[in-house]
């Protein structure tokens, strides 16, 4: 069932619980306010009858336990003196139907107990809509809080449904991408494997050595993939272990500059501006996460590729920029451009801003740097540049007695 379904179907719900509250709140007022002076009146009888069989008894006391044994104990009250020659005067006998004492209670009085021939007793109930109505209240408030408990329930919900539709749709994506993403080394790996065992290359040494060499770059490929999820995934559940030492940074970057000139296809250039040359990390995922850097800014590059690499002490950190003259990323997407599974930049071939891919390079970057202590940022003008920095923290006494040792 769609988002949509769901919604109306809340919609449709809370307008039915408002209309069935409302009916119960009005029927209920009226219920409880009859069973209220039915209560006090049956109160007054026993509590009469009593005083009649027994006058030395207090009548104000004997109405107090009736009332409280029918759950009034908040009902106010004060007896009254009145005469009995009067022809207003109401007594016990006058009652016949429930209709005769629920006026006579609505106007806050029962009906009159004889003390003497000519002078009778009734109470004056002095609060009793603070009984039937705070009774009421007590029920009222408790269905709007559960009411209320209902509407975040069923939020929370429609939250969990559309969060659940976008790890299906990100589920979907990622399946897609991968599959995409080894297809094509898969294929390589077979159609190199194919030609090797035919024969055919056999008597051309060359050609077979740039076969193998296919076959092994294709199969560190699929590796680096699939190391790379192992990766995030440890970083997620915080198991990755770094073997963080000092490390000098020129031989690794010019190792990662020859790797790109020979197999990128478009011109490119490198220019390194190291004010620093040594950091403290762990060299196995540094070196990828400056890989991933570099590939980033080959893969949404122009025509020619320029990429600057600098490095300089800001902080206590120790700051590795990476800057190309590429496509940039728009301001929009900067904000999501680390998450996973999912590419943000925009292609210049491509009109829509989401771009489905593997989509782990920059989360890879960013969980690496995050258990290294450190962080990363990004700057961008779309149409321009991309600029990725990546901090590390200097060590600490500890780390560097230890790296020492």
């Amino acid at each position: 069932m769609k988002k949509s379904y769901y919604t109306l179907l809340t919609i449709i719900a809370v307008i039915a619980v408002l209309y069935l509250q409302g009916n119960w709140v009005g029927r209920g007022f009226s219920l409880n306010k009859q069973q209220v002076t039915r209560n006090i009146h049956e109160a007054y009888c026993r509590a009469t009858d009593a005083y009649e069989a027994d006058s030395i008894k207090d009548l104000s006391s004997l109405f107090r336990i009736e009332l409280d044994k029918v759950y009034l104990n908040r009902i106010k009250f004060r007896l009254d003196t009145v005469s009995l020659l009067t022809d207003s005067v109401i007594l016990k006998q006058d009652l016949q139907y429930f209709s005769d004492y629920r006026k006579l209670i609505d106007n806050q009085y029962t009906f009159v107990c004889p003390v003497s021939d000519t002078q009778g007793v009734h109470a004056h109930i002095l609060n009793i809509r603070a009984e039937f109505i705070g009774k009421l209240l007590y029920y009222f408030f408790g269905t709007v809080l559960a009411l209320g408990l209902l509407l975040f329930a069923i939020r929370k919900q429609v939250d969990i449904i559309r969060r659940q539709d976008e790890l299906a749709q990100i589920r979907e994506d990622f399946s897609y991408a991968m599959i995409h993403d080894m297809k094509n080394p898969i294929s390589s790996i077979l159609m190199g494997i194919k030609m090797l065992r035919s024969g055919k290359v056999d008597n051309k040494p060359e050609k077979k050595e740039r076969y193998f060499d296919i076959l092994e770059a294709e199969s560190q490929h699929l590796l680096t993939l699939a190391n790379k999820v192992l990766t995030i995934s440890k970083l997620e559940h915080g198991q990755l272990l770094l073997d963080k030492s000092w490390i000098q940074l020129r031989p690794m970057l010019e190792s990662l500059v020859n790797t790109f000139t020979a197999k990128v296809d478009k011109p490119i250039s490198f220019q390194l501006d190291l004010e620093e040359e040594s950091i403290y990390a762990d060299g196995e995922y540094l070196k990828e996460v400056l890989s991933n850097l570099i590939d980033n800014a080959v893969k949404y590059s122009k025509d020619i590729i320029d990429i600057q690499i600098t490095s300089c002490l800001y902080n206590e950190y120790v700051q590795i920029k990476v800057k190309d003259n590429g496509i940039g990323i728009p301001l929009s997407a900067q904000r999501t451009v680390f998450d996973k599974f999912e590419r943000v930049i925009e292609k210049p071939d491509i009109n829509t801003k989401k771009v489905a891919g593997f989509g782990l390079g920059l989360n890879y970057v960013m969980n690496v740097i995050r258990a290294h202590g450190g962080y990363v940022g990004v700057e961008s003008l779309e149409g321009k540049y991309s600029e990725f920095t990546v901090s590390l923290p200097l060590p600490t006494e500890k780390e560097d007695n230890k790296g020492d040792v």
